[in-house]
């Protein structure tokens, strides 16, 4: 639903910074306050549970989570938002017994935590979009290094689509010489003949 995007792109108070991930996988979105960072993430039902996506350069990981048997709505700053009925029961679950009243601030890891792939060339060239405080899509060289660091393609613009990967045929640009992780690319071997 791109009413969720809409509303924060451009928020004076709390704004979209970036969208990870695609719509249809692992997405999530990372607001801004311009001094605290907040996380969205999406759930995906699979069976008889859920899962979110997370990723860390190109490496996804996922984390399974109960389906939830009721929601409640709360408002919040007058916004409606869909929540666990118990969420008192749900952030101990989750993080540990009162342990979300005074969260980590660094090197926290998920319980469920498990690696799941990695995003593959073409997916990666969608699954990352970087905006302004303002809302407006970052195409600037920040943008552009931020995708280039971890993707094994010359990326010199970012395609427009958000987050979906086009019907259509995908163009990749020219590959690079170091590929991400190290990996070279193949060399022409020349031999010279010594005199």
């Amino acid at each position: 639903d791109e009413s969720i995007r809409n509303h924060f792109l451009g928020n004076p108070i709390t704004y979209l910074w970036g969208a990870l991930g695609l719509v249809n996988d692992s997405l999530e979105f990372r607001l801004y306050t311009g001094r605290f960072t907040l996380d969205l993430f999406w759930a995906y039902r699979d069976g008889d549970q859920r899962w979110c996506g997370y990723q860390v350069n190109r490496a996804k990981f996922r984390r399974t989570l109960p389906l939830l048997e009721e929601l409640c709505s709360c408002d919040l700053f007058g916004h409606r938002f869909t929540i666990p009925c118990s969420p008192t029961d749900y952030l101990d679950d989750e993080y540990g017994r009162d342990k979300w009243k005074t969260p980590l601030e660094k090197n926290y890891t998920w319980t469920n935590m498990k690696y799941h792939s990695m995003w593959n060339d073409i997916s990666w060239m969608y699954a990352t979009r970087l905006y302004t405080s303002k809302g407006k899509l970052r195409t600037d060289k920040y943008a552009v290094e931020w995708i280039s660091k971890h993707f094994n393609y010359s990326l010199t613009s970012i395609p427009s689509f958000l987050n979906v990967i086009p019907n259509g045929p995908v163009t990749l640009p020219p590959l690079k010489t170091e590929l991400v992780y190290n990996t070279k690319t193949k060399k022409k071997r020349v031999n010279k003949k010594s005199k």
